[in-house]
Order: C-alpha cells, then sequence, then structure tokens
C-alpha cells in the first residue's frame, strides 16, 4: 500500500520518466492522444510505466471539475497549493477540503482503471 500523496508528488515522476513522457502528457485534455510503444520492442519495466501514467492521466479525467483542476495544478503542473488556492477561488480550509476530496477521488478512479488494464495488483493507494 501507498500514500496517495507520496504516489503523486514522488513516485508519478518516476513513472513518467520510464515512459518517456512529461507530467503535463497526462493533463486531462491530453489524455485521450497518449500512444504507447510495441510491447514486443521494448522492455516490461517502460510498458508498466506508460500503463501507470495512462492510468493516472485517466484516473484525474474522470475527477469532478474541481478535483481535477486541483489534482492538475499540484501534481502535473508541479504549482503551490497556494496557487492553486488562488486559481480555483477557495479560501484556506474550503481548499484543504476539496483537496481531501479530490484525492480520495482520484484513488478511487487509479484503481478503476488499473483494473480495466489488468494492474490492480500493483499498486494501492492509501491516504
Amino acid at each position: 500500500m501507498e500514500n496517495v500523496r507520496v504516489f503523486l508528488k514522488h513516485d508519478l515522476a518516476m513513472f513518467v520518466i520510464w515512459s518517456g513522457r512529461r507530467k503535463t502528457d497526462l493533463v486531462s485534455d491530453k489524455v485521450d492522444k497518449l500512444t504507447t510503444l510495441d510491447a514486443k520492442r521494448t522492455t516490461k519495466k517502460i510498458v508498466f510505466a506508460e500503463n501507470i501514467t495512462w492510468c493516472n492521466g485517466k484516473a484525474i479525467q474522470a475527477c469532478s471539475d474541481k478535483s481535477r483542476k486541483i489534482l492538475t495544478s499540484i501534481y502535473l503542473l508541479d504549482h503551490l497549493n497556494k496557487t492553486a488556492m488562488k486559481e480555483i477561488g477557495y479560501g484556506q480550509s474550503r481548499y484543504w477540503e476539496l483537496k481531501q476530496k479530490a484525492l480520495d477521488e482520484f484513488m478511487e478512479n487509479f484503481a478503476e482503471y488499473q483494473k480495466k488494464i489488468g494492474l490492480e495488483l500493483y499498486i494501492k493507494l492509501v491516504k
């Protein structure tokens, strides 16, 4: 089991590098255009990283609008919480409530997309 914040802040960067992608490729309007390498012509590590980054992008895309904005700002664009708070237009206490909701939505969606492609046994996210 892995903490969702640690996964998004640290491990995601590693998977993005292994997959040859950028975090900005996982933004909701770009994620449907992601391509993958032929599994026969690459390593298992790269295929796994491509699948995990795809699941990440799809999980964020499936979140509500406010959650998607928070997750994209903090974890894909590497903005500070203060910047995301201003972008969304909420005060500090409301923002932190929304961020917790966003992380919950992401965890649920991430598990769903992993299951769809047969990766549910590899990364289990918790709070």
